[in-house]
């Protein structure tokens, strides 16, 4: 049956079955809680009443179901910020953001696609000193998340936001399709310089100022629920590289200047690329820097970082 043969009376009552279960649960008691009040009168007048249910409470395990299916697929997504935020605050901002952004299609592996970025532009202090209320209130926390978080004050959206940018790469790099890397011939090794190199989606190059990937690793099979107390700010940028292999997730250090030439290579040739590093650097690192590139590019080949090149004309 193709979507012109739907009858005109299931379409429509598909359409008002959808708006009852994607009817926001309310927060105000601190529990996700289903409010039938607000459903569709037409859908409440034809839901049958169950053995052990109202029609009403039958629609209403609909309409939480949604909406925690939809919560576990994208707290699974962004295990790093919802630790952070802690799983209420997370679920509010997913559940604005599905809201916004429902999803569509039969994968719902691609619901959380654009969270990030609905995130950098929702938080506000507000919703920072909300954060820092639910922390300073968990028993288990309290002493060392207070201490935590009065060197990161004013500062957590941008922790926030890097946050969701390393579990967006994680993520992305996870769910990359199987590829076959680029191994440059001799022929092309002798015009390389020319040659704009083509990044691996299984790659994914991450700056981070907090110690977040290892806090992903220490939450990853932590199943509380409460907010993790803010680690302290790096005294620098560190760099790393998120690869999959056949035998799983691995991530690389990689030196802040590495980390600048692979960047530039995935929109710049080669030539243009390290001609570009070469006038970002200082005299000190300009005398190295020959020997330095040549390694790296040699470990970014043999790593998998390419999957083509492509030659200028």
């Amino acid at each position: 049956m193709t979507s012109r043969d739907v009858p005109a009376w299931l379409e429509e009552l598909e359409a008002r079955f959808g708006a009852v279960i994607r009817t926001p649960l309310d927060r105000a008691t601190g529990t996700l809680t289903a409010t039938p009040a607000l459903y569709d009168a037409q859908v409440l007048g034809e839901a049958l009443d169950g053995p052990k249910a109202s029609g009403a409470n039958r629609l209403a395990v609909y309409n939480r179901q949604y909406w925690f299916r939809l919560f576990e697929v994208l707290q699974a997504a962004f295990p790093l910020t919802t630790r952070l935020l802690g799983h209420w605050s997370f679920n509010d901002y997913a559940g604005r953001f599905l809201l916004a952004h429902p999803p569509h299609g039969w994968d719902l592996d691609r619901a959380p696609d654009g969270f990030e970025t609905f995130l950098s532009a929702s938080l506000d202090d507000s919703e920072v000193a909300t954060r820092e209320a639910l922390i300073e209130n968990s028993e288990a926390q309290q002493s060392d998340s207070r201490r935590s978080l009065s060197g990161a004050r004013g500062a957590e959206p941008h922790v926030l936001i890097e946050s969701a940018r390393i579990d967006v790469a994680w993520r992305g790099v996870f769910g990359a399709p199987r590829v076959t890397p680029y191994k440059p011939s001799p022929s092309d090794a002798a015009r390389l310089l020319d040659a704009r190199l083509t990044p691996s989606p299984a790659v994914a190059f991450v700056e981070e100022h907090w110690p977040l990937l290892e806090l992903r690793k220490t939450v990853r099979d932590d199943t509380s629920e409460t907010p993790v107390a803010l680690p302290t700010r790096l005294p620098h940028a560190r760099w790393w590289a998120l690869v999959r292999r056949d035998e799983g997730m691995g991530q690389l250090p990689l030196a802040p200047r590495e980390a600048e030439l692979f960047t530039l290579l995935s929109s710049h040739t080669v030539a243009d690329a390290l001609g570009l590093l070469e006038r970002a650097c200082t005299d000190e690192e300009r005398a190295a820097l020959p020997a330095k590139t040549q390694a790296w590019l040699a470990r970014s080949v043999e790593l998998d970082f390419w999957v083509g090149a492509e030659w200028r004309a």
